[in-house]
This record gives C-alpha cells, structure tokens and sequence, in this order.
C-alpha cells in the first residue's frame, strides 16, 4: 500500500456522509520518492496518478501500486477520487412553446464515478451542474413543441430524447440514474389550480343542486306522506268521531222515543184512568164507594156508614125541598101545580129507594110501611106530608122496591088494584120508570 510523506496540496476533508459535487477529494504533488510509511488514503477510494508525458494511471480499490513502480514510472501527482454513490435533487425551468409560461422540471440524480481516469482528465469540479446541463440540453429542444398546459405530453417526449442522447457523464466517466418529473410553472400551476378549484366549485354547485332537488323532491314526497297520513288519522278520527256522535243520537233519540212512548202509555193509562174513575164517579153513590172497596176491602164499615149518611142527606134536602113547594105560600095555586107534582114525584122517587138498614112492609089494607133501625130513625127528618098525622107512620099504596134492591116487592094482600099515586100515575109505573 502507497504511502506519501507530504501532506494533500487540497483536501475536501470529506467523509462517507459528506455531500459531494466534487468526487476529487485530495490532490498531492509526488517526488520521486514521496512515498511516506503512513497510509493516506482509504480503501474505497480510487487513485489516479499522472506521469511526466500527461497519462494517467488509475488504481481502483483495492489496487495500490508499489514504491518501485511509482519511483520507475515517475508520477508527478495522484488524484484521490470518491466512487460512492452521490444523490442529486434539481428543478430547472424549461421553455414552452409560449416565453410567458415556462415547465419546470424536478430532476432526481444518482451518479458516481466509474473511470476516475476520465474524470480526472475532464477537469470538472461540479458533477450535478454537469449532468442537470446535459439533460437542460436535451430537454429545451423538446419543451419547445408544447404549451405549459400539456405538461404530461412534453415529459413524455423528453424523456424519449434523453434516453436517445445516452447515460448521462458517460463521456466524462461517469453513470447517473435518473427520473424527470415536468410540470407548469408557479404562474401556470396557480391558474390551472384556479380553473381546476372552479371547475370543482361548479361541478360541486351542480352536484348540489342536483342533490337539492332530489333532497327537495324527497322532502316533498316524505312531506306528502306524512300529509297522506295525517289526512287518513283525521279522516278516521272523524269517521270515528260521526260513527259515535250518530250512535249517541240514535241513543238520545231511542231514549227520546222511549221516554215520548212511556209518556204516551202513562197518558193513555192516564185516561184511562180518568174514563174509569170518571164513568164510576159519574154514577156516584154505590158504584163509587164499591171501586173503593176493591182496593180497600177492608173499608167496608167505612163505606156503609158513608153510604147511609149520603143518602139520608139526599133524602134530607129533597124532602125539604119537597116541604117548602107543598106548603104553597110563595105563590098562586095555579103556580105550583106542576112544581107540587114534581115535589109527590120526588117524595116517590125517595122513599122508592132502598136505604140500608131501612125495611119496607105493606099493611092489610094495602098501605107501604117503612120502617128504620133506630139509629137511621135518630138520623132521618120527621116528613109529614099535609093532612098526615104526626103520629101515623109514612105509608104509600102500592109501593114497590125498584130492581136490584135485595127484597122483593110487597103484593097487596086483598088483591085489589094498586091505587094511583099522586100526580095520575100509578105507583107501580112510578117504582118501573124510576
């Protein structure tokens, strides 16, 4: 392994980790026995020596020459060269078809050095501007032909001609892996930004609308629905609410008729009532106080005392009334003959009435007896008619009880002929018409 007793003439004083632009890291001027026992160099480095007729001489790694072939060749210099791999990030501006827009291109470089010899010869210290110049190259005659808008159709062609042209730094001993990425400038993304977010906004505009209309359209059909359904509830509910108002009428009415029905019938029995009473009051005396006894049989006592007591006031005024037109002191004779007839027929018709507790008998000579018990006795006016004595009894020729009054009539025992009673009627006609 070489060693150099002087120190670099120049030295990066790179390491591994360095960023280089330059893969020359040192460069030493030689004597003819200027090696030294010290290694200076590292293993991965390559060395390029220059000989006195302008050659160089390369040694890669881990090639070194010796202190005899150094000395008998007579190297003037030696080259430290880096043959790492070196990445490279660039943006460059490449023409359009119009000067007012430009491309700009974001260029990704991998180089390293593959004949150290060549480079060496080549004299360049900046390898990335070297490499991004020959793409530059290429590239303008290509961006030219596109507008900035058709950025996709110019990297496309560019990179066609790039790789055309050849590995990039080969002529100068150098390899690059490469990639291009070609777009519009700031001005041109801005715009096509712009256009892009107007075209978004109006699509999304439109999106809107359209979805508005049919979120209108669905809100319309729910709204609909839901007027469809509350329709039918209101539409039922009012069914419901007529079926029971009309089956509360027909109740009202049911109970309306019923109760117009039984107020009929209560008139009716009413009536019927008043008709009954009526035809039984009418007639008075003994069929009046027999209704009562139909429903009050235990009345009967009651009954035949009032019974007596109406009677013997009946018999009590006529014969009272009878007295006063007998008596003939309030007008002529004349005057009262018809009324003093009806007053003899008044007579009759009382004593042609059978009293309770009153008997009648007729005597041998053909005269009616009444006769009484003793309290009726008590209770009954003294009537005398005119010309009768005080003391001899009430008796009438010829009387005879009317039908249906228990005892049977009282023939004269001599077999005579009833004798007219007063008036010119016979007294037998009398108790018949009566």
């Amino acid at each position: 392994m070489p060693e150099f007793r002087r120190a670099p003439d120049w030295d990066q004083r790179a390491d591994r980790g360095t960023r280089l632009t330059d893969p020359v890291v040192t460069v030493r001027q030689l004597s003819r026995f200027g090696f030294s026992r010290r290694p200076l160099t590292r293993i991965d480095h390559a060395l390029v020596f220059s000989a006195q007729d302008g050659s160089y001489d390369p040694y890669l790694p881990p090639l070194r020459p010796s202190r005899a072939g150094a000395a008998a060749k007579r190297y003037t210099a030696v080259y430290e060269v880096d043959m790492g791999v070196h990445p490279v990030r660039e943006e460059i501006a490449l023409p359009s078809d119009d000067d007012a827009f430009e491309f700009v291109a974001a260029v990704e470089l991998a180089w390293r050095v593959v004949r150290p010899e060549l480079f060496v010869a080549s004299r360049y210290r900046d390898v990335p501007r070297l490499l991004v110049g020959e793409l530059e190259q290429a590239a303008r005659t290509v961006t030219r032909r596109y507008p900035a808008s058709r950025s996709a159709a110019a990297e496309e062609a560019l990179l066609r001609e790039v790789v055309a042209r050849g590995t990039l730094g080969a002529r100068v001993g150098l390899t690059a892996d490469w990639t291009v990425r070609l777009r519009g400038d700031q001005e041109v993304v801005d715009h096509v930004r712009r256009m892009r977010s107007i075209d978004h906004g109006a699509t999304e505009q439109i999106r809107t609308e359209l979805l508005g209309r049919e979120i209108d359209a669905a809100t319309d059909r729910r709204a609909r629905e839901q007027d469809v359904l509350q329709s039918g509830r209101a539409v039922e509910f009012e069914e419901q609410q007529h079926r029971l108002r009309l089956r509360r009428q027909r109740w009202q009415h049911t109970e309306e008729v019923d109760r117009a029905r039984a107020l009929l019938e209560l008139q009716q029995v009413n009536a019927e009532k008043i008709a009954f009473y009526e035809k039984y009051l009418e007639q008075g005396g003994i069929r009046a106080w027999a209704l009562h006894l139909v429903d009050h049989p235990g009345d009967t006592e009651l009954v035949a005392s009032n019974l007596r007591q109406e009677q013997l006031q009946v018999i009590r005024s006529q014969l009272e009334l009878a007295k006063e037109l007998l008596k003939g002191d309030s007008a002529e004779s004349h005057e009262l003959e018809a009324p003093k007839q009806h007053a003899f027929q008044a007579v009759i018709d009382v004593l042609d009435q059978y009293l309770p507790g009153v008997t009648a008998h007729s005597t041998a000579t053909g005269r009616l007896t009444v006769s009484m018990s003793k309290d009726l006795a008590e209770a009954a006016p003294d009537v005398r008619l005119p010309g009768m004595r005080s003391d001899a009894p009430t008796t009438f020729p010829d009387w005879q009880p009317p039908p249906g009054y228990g005892s049977a009539p009282l023939a004269p025992t001599d077999g005579e002929d009833a004798a007219e009673a007063p008036g010119g009627r016979k007294a037998g006609e009398e108790g018949a018409g009566t």
